[in-house]
């Protein structure tokens, strides 16, 4: 996997959350295009150096906001699936769900917005920090799946994580947020992904 931005130096936990609650908080006011270093540093209160101490550019601060965003629900709402009978309902139910709060995540929506597409590209896929993610949250399903002979054995589980990932980017980029969508992605995971999954025989 690519290496990824990370920060340029440790600091103590509760300054890099001062700075990532200040950067949420910029993005949302002024979105991603319009948001600077200096705007981050000033709604943090510290200054531009010791911002870029911590976190050396835009984009690494991004990949780390991204970062916590995601990992915000990953656990409640990996129990959520978990909690379904069948691979085939934690699929489905799963893929709806991270799309839906996809989209009703400011800065996820706006990230995978035709006009960021670029910057998305690089930060979610090119550094592969979707498939990462994607992979803290799918892979003790897939696990779990795999254990009790629900899922195909010979599938790469890393590949299949990026995939879903880009597949999740793809639903939360061309679909909205109605109920007619969210219908929609259940009927297309429903039958496809479902089907091309399950072991044979």
């Amino acid at each position: 996997m690519p290496d990824r931005p990370s920060p340029v130096t440790a600091r103590p936990p509760a300054a890099v959350e001062r700075i990532l609650d200040a950067a949420d908080s910029c993005f949302t006011r002024y979105g991603i295009a319009k948001t600077t270093m200096e705007d981050v540093a000033s709604a943090a209160e510290i200054s531009r150096a010791t911002l870029y101490r911590t976190f050396s550019d835009r984009e690494s601060l991004l990949t780390a906001l991204v970062r916590r965003h995601a990992r915000m629900n990953i656990e409640r709402s990996r129990a959520r699936i978990m909690a379904l009978d069948t691979l085939a309902e934690r699929l489905v139910e799963g893929i709806t769900w991270n799309v839906r709060v996809g989209h009703r995540d400011p800065l996820m929506h706006a990230l995978v917005s035709p006009e960021q597409m670029a910057l998305a590209n690089t930060l979610l896929s090119s550094t592969g920090l979707a498939t990462e993610l994607t992979q803290e949250f799918w892979e003790p399903v897939l696990v779990a799946a795999l254990d009790a002979g629900e899922l195909r054995s010979d599938l790469d589980l890393v590949g299949l994580c990026e995939w879903i990932a880009r597949l999740e980017i793809m639903f939360i980029v061309q679909l909205g947020d109605s109920a007619e969508d969210e219908a929609r992605i259940r009927r297309l995971v429903a039958d496809f992904v479902v089907p091309s999954l399950m072991p044979v025989g």
